[in-house]
């Protein structure tokens, strides 16, 4: 995934995550939809670089970008709360397709003829 591809997908999933809170009658602001991004961009950059993605990195994470930019959102319960359910989910989401990508990797593997080199 690019630099370009990372940005669009962190900006739906912040909106589509927004649109889930103002469905169930809370509110987010757009402040606190951009304190989503960032987090959601930030998670998605460490897994493309490598990264070792656990529930402690990305706890770590909210506590850093939440601290920086609390101030700057009226929702900030709503904000922490969607970043903390998304970087409770993330870590398995992302052994997920590692164990599918390894998987369709050995069943490549196995039905390709070998390569001499």
């Amino acid at each position: 995934m690019n630099e370009r591809e990372i940005a669009e997908l962190s900006a739906w999933t912040a909106k589509s995550i927004r649109e889930a809170i103002e469905e169930s009658e809370r509110e987010l602001d757009d402040a606190g939809e951009d304190i989503i991004r960032e987090y959601i961009q930030t998670c998605l950059r460490k897994k493309e670089r490598g990264d070792k993605i656990t529930l402690e990195t990305c706890a770590n994470l909210v506590t850093e970008i939440f601290t920086r930019r609390r101030n700057e959102t009226k929702a900030d319960l709503e904000t922490f709360n969607a970043m903390m359910i998304f970087g409770a989910k993330f870590p398995s989401f992302v052994e997920e397709n590692r164990r599918a990508r390894d998987a369709e990797s050995a069943r490549l593997a196995e039905e390709l003829p070998a390569v001499k080199v």
